[in-house]
């Protein structure tokens, strides 16, 4: 008697708080667990109700009790103006409905219909059933591909997974997935290259518009500001203003940096690609961005650059670092017109070319069992990396819905490889009114787009705190004091870097 006393009492009370604070099941992304022979939704509704309500009630109830008054009205006030734009919003697609859902603070998001590649069996058994785990057509874990993704010292069953196997989605051709086949050497490696190798010239950063760059990168200057061979006493510890440097001062390109490091094609030769592809109908007559690239690409040659701002804060070498957000590899982009600079191609970085090569190699002829209608085919002698974007974000950064359609080969798939930092990821269809499916991306984890796939809309609403993996934190050994400048970088970081396939 007692003892049903107490779980209606303890009902009661939750169903108060649950009305009090507007608290669902949707609030967090738990797991239902397994009571006994059978799930805990089949028990009866009152104690499942309680047990679940009391798995969010204790933490928010503690958060809640650390609040003022005040704090608590103006979270109410913000849920009830939220609720009420909800039904008002101006743009409301199914796309950007699943964005607001990841980027809300207030309430938190609703995770319960993530793909965790990761976790399968912590899955919903819809998410499941759709997950198809597939071999890839050679290991990754190869002597071949060992100095690529690094050669573990023990033998772990999931590790080894991961670098044989792919995973598709039924009823979502085009988007492959391989868990991260990196080991924690081979992820700090890449990592250092994209902080302090590639984020500087003749690499295009989003910096480059307001702010006069050394040469050298912005890295070499954050190590010596945080190993304290430079303060803001010195002269170099401030980086100057585009706009009040002369402009000879500030030109990215010379003769010199061309005859060095940049691989530049004439006219004629930009215009017998173009060609070439045009004939083989690689360039998509629906596609505006293509055919101008194509067609006009005489025109396009020279595209102006927008205008430094003379209002943009002067900071300090470490904290511009926290500003980066892009850099540009092979054939520069232009952001402006969303199109390349055909005469600026660098050369391409060798190792992160032996990357994707590998992965092209490894991902041919997967296919969904029993399904002819999605099978992977693009051969490898043909693939040539030929520019690829480097994404840095911040925890509270985003990348919105758009489409990588720049490109004149949209048969070529495009690459993608995750370090730092947890997040998600959503890839939708060929307009926003598709509803997307969202995916966790961890560090070292690859996806691939091709296909249908390479031409939907796909973004990052989301970085989640506190999930970077605990062999990218500073560890304070010795033998890896090297690590912890980066380490510090990371602890508030996600680095993405995708590579595409121009001709």
């Amino acid at each position: 008697m007692r003892s049903s006393v107490f779980r209606i009492t303890l009902y009661i009370k939750l169903v108060r708080y649950k009305n009090r604070f507007k608290l669902t099941n949707q609030l967090r992304p738990y797991t239902v667990k397994s009571t006994g022979t059978r799930p805990i939704s089949e028990v009866k509704p009152l104690m499942a109700q309680s047990v679940l309500w009391l798995g969010t009630t204790w933490e928010y109830w503690t958060k809640e009790m650390q609040k003022s008054r005040r704090q608590k009205k103006l979270e109410r006030k913000q849920l009830q103006c939220r609720e009420a734009q909800a039904t008002n919003y101006a743009t409301k697609t199914p796309f950007r409905d699943a964005e607001r859902n990841f980027k809300s603070r207030l309430p938190p998001p609703n995770f319960s219909n993530v793909f965790d590649f990761d976790n399968i069996e912590d899955c919903s058994a819809e998410i499941k059933n759709k997950i198809v785990q597939v071999d890839l057509s050679n290991d990754l874990d190869k002597e071949e591909y060992k100095k690529l993704f690094g050669q573990f010292d023990e033998i772990d069953e999931k590790r080894d997974l991961n670098r044989k196997k792919a995973y598709l989605i039924k009823d979502f051709p085009g988007f492959i997935f391989i868990r991260n086949p990196f080991t924690p050497e081979a992820q700090k490696y890449i990592i250092k290259r994209c902080l302090k190798d590639f984020a500087k010239y003749p690499n295009k950063s989003n910096l480059d518009t307001h702010y006069a760059l050394p040469k050298e990168g912005i890295w070499k200057l954050h190590e010596k500001v945080y190993n304290g061979q430079l303060n803001e006493n010195d002269s170099e510890f401030y980086v100057p203003l585009k706009a009040f440097v002369k402009e000879e001062n500030t030109e990215q390109y010379n003769n010199d940096d061309v005859d060095e490091s940049l691989n530049i094609q004439d006219n004629q030769d930009v215009n017998n690609q173009c060609n070439n592809h045009n004939n083989n109908n690689r360039c998509n007559n629906n596609n505006n961005n293509n055919n101008n690239q194509c067609n006009n690409n005489n025109n396009n040659l020279e595209k102006s650059e927008p205008s430094p701002s003379p209002t943009v804060p002067i900071l300090s070498p470490s904290e511009l670092m926290r500003k980066l957000r892009w850099i540009t590899l092979g054939y520069q982009y232009h952001w402006p017109t969303k199109t390349y600079h055909l005469d600026r191609q660098l050369k391409f970085p060798q190792d992160i070319d032996n990357l994707t090569t590998a992965v092209v190699k490894v991902i041919d002829g997967i296919k969904l069992p029993d399904d002819d209608n999605f099978i992977h085919k693009y051969e490898v002698s043909k693939w040539k990396p030929e520019a690829g974007v480097i994404n840095y974000y911040q925890l509270k950064d985003n990348l919105m819905a758009h489409v990588d359609k720049s490109e004149i080969n949209m048969d070529s798939p495009l690459i993608s490889f995750s370090f730092g930092h947890t997040c998600i990821f959503l890839i939708g269809g060929l307009t926003r009114e598709v509803a997307p499916i969202a995916i966790y991306l961890r560090s070292g984890d690859i996806s691939i787009m091709c296909g249908i796939r390479r031409a939907c809309f796909h973004g990052v609403p989301r970085i989640l705190e506190g999930t970077l993996p605990e062999y990218l934190k500073s560890n304070n050994l010795k033998e890896d004091s090297e690590w912890d400048i980066y380490a510090n970088y990371m602890s508030t970081s996600r680095i993405n870097i995708n590579v595409r396939q121009v001709f």
